[in-house]
């Protein structure tokens, strides 16, 4: 090959090569993006952004939970209740232990700590991933609406508490992994002034058992 040939090929690969490096360095170092000077790259940024941190969260559960799970699938969870609710937290790999889930059918009769049958089915559903993951300790914890007496507030809500851990018990769930606790009205989450806010303050919640 003549000379003058050689250092033709020669430059041609350098240049290649040079072309590829900064090719590759744009893309690994790309910077975001602010929505106003391009909104459709900013918006490809967060849509990146959250596909990486819904794979990580998916890379935290492992292997046995995951077929824990699979026990599960073809359960009907029904849309709102406590086992959608938890089912859906630990197939993402959240952190149960910060998390509060409230029960959708648990409405109890004005003074009443009687299980109704329409409240059944959300916890026999909550009782199948309870035997799913035999390791779970929970504390059922009831409120109430805040007005009347706090005293009979409190023992009120907390004989609902009981009879929610009795009805999961005969269900098959031991005691020993299972708290009830009656809050009364100490912690309510709406203006106790307004019936609206009454009715949601009157609430059961699943939380766990810190271990």
């Amino acid at each position: 090959m003549k000379p003058h040939y050689r250092l033709f090929s020669i430059s041609l690969c350098v240049f290649a090569l040079l072309f590829i490096s900064v090719a590759c360095k744009n893309q690994v170092e790309k910077e975001p993006v602010s929505a106003e000077e391009d909104p459709m790259g900013a918006i490809e940024d967060m849509l990146d952004e959250t596909k990486a941190l819904a794979k990580e969260e998916a890379a935290q559960v492992d292997e046995e939970t995951l077929k824990r799970l699979e026990s599960l699938r073809q359960e009907h969870f029904a849309e709102g209740t406590v086992g959608e609710k938890l089912y859906q937290a630990i197939d993402a790999g959240k952190d149960l232990s910060i998390e509060v889930f409230l029960f959708k059918t648990l409405n109890f009769q004005v003074d009443k700590a009687d299980v109704l049958p329409a409240m059944q089915v959300e916890l026999q559903q909550l009782a199948k991933i309870l035997k799913a993951f035999p390791r779970f300790k929970i504390e059922i914890g009831a409120h109430t609406e805040g007005a009347g007496d706090p005293i009979l507030n409190l023992t009120l809500s907390q004989d609902r508490a009981s009879a929610v851990v009795d009805f999961l018990s005969k269900m098959g769930i031991a005691k020993s992994r299972m708290k009830a606790t009656g809050y009364g009205d100490e912690f309510p989450v709406a203006d106790v002034e307004m019936m609206e806010g009454r009715m949601a303050n009157e609430r059961v919640e699943l939380t766990f058992l810190k271990k």
